[in-house]
C-alpha cells in the first residue's frame, strides 16, 4: 500500500495548493495565504489543506521554500562567466512577481521566526562556504587576486545588493544585460592588474 506521501492523488493536491498559495502571496502578503483561500483557489477541500498543512505557519513556510530561490550557485568554470550566468537567472527570477512576495516575506518574517530564517540561510547564507571554495579556484587559476576569498559576503553584497535594490525598492525592471555590468563592476578591485 502507498504512502500517503507518494500517493499520486495526495501529490496533486499538495502541488496545487501551494500554487494557490504562492499566487495568494503575490496577490496579497503572506495574511491572504491560509487554510480557506488555498482550498478555494486550488478547488480542492479545505480538510486536504489541512492534512497537509496543520497550521498556517507550516503552510505559509512551505509556501516561501517552494519560491525561494538560492543565491550564486556557480559552476567551476571561469569565475567571471559564472557569476554573470548565475546572475542573469537572477534577475530573470527577480523580474517575477512571486520573487518581491518572497523577498519582502522572508526579509519581515526573519527576525522572529526561526523556519522562515532557515528559509533565508537556504536564500543568502548557504552559498558562503561554496562561493568562497569557487573564489579560492579562481585565484589558484590567476584570473583574482588574492585576498578576495576572506572578502566573499562583501563581494556578493556588491553584486547582489544593487539589484535586490533597484528592483524591490525602485521597482526598476532588471535588464539581462545589468549581470555583466554589475559583475565587472564588483571584480574590478580584485583582478590581477586592479
Amino acid at each position: 500500500m502507498p504512502r500517503p506521501q507518494d500517493d499520486p492523488r495526495a501529490l496533486r493536491s499538495r502541488a496545487a495548493a501551494l500554487a494557490a498559495a504562492t499566487q495568494l502571496l503575490v496577490e496579497g502578503g503572506p495574511e491572504r495565504v491560509t487554510h480557506a483561500a488555498v482550498a478555494e483557489r486550488a478547488g480542492i477541500g479545505r480538510a486536504t489543506v489541512y492534512r497537509h498543512w496543520p497550521d498556517v505557519q507550516s503552510l505559509l513556510l512551505d509556501t516561501l521554500a517552494a519560491d525561494a530561490r538560492p543565491l550564486l550557485r556557480l559552476g567551476d568554470g571561469p569565475i567571471r562567466e559564472e557569476l554573470i550566468t548565475d546572475l542573469q537567472r537572477q534577475i530573470e527570477w527577480f523580474n517575477q512577481p512571486v520573487s518581491a512576495s518572497v523577498t519582502a516575506a522572508v526579509i519581515e518574517r526573519a527576525a522572529r521566526d526561526e523556519g522562515v530564517r532557515r528559509i533565508r540561510g537556504e536564500m543568502f547564507g548557504r552559498s558562503d562556504e561554496h562561493f568562497v571554495a569557487r573564489l579560492t579556484a579562481a585565484v589558484d587559476r590567476g584570473e583574482l587576486r588574492p585576498g578576495i576569498e576572506e572578502n566573499a559576503r562583501e563581494l556578493v553584497c556588491h553584486i547582489i545588493g544593487p539589484l535586490l535594490f533597484q528592483r524591490f525598492m525602485l521597482g526598476v525592471r532588471l535588464d539581462i544585460d545589468m549581470a555583466v555590468r554589475t559583475v565587472d563592476v564588483a571584480l574590478a578591485p580584485w583582478m590581477p592588474d586592479a
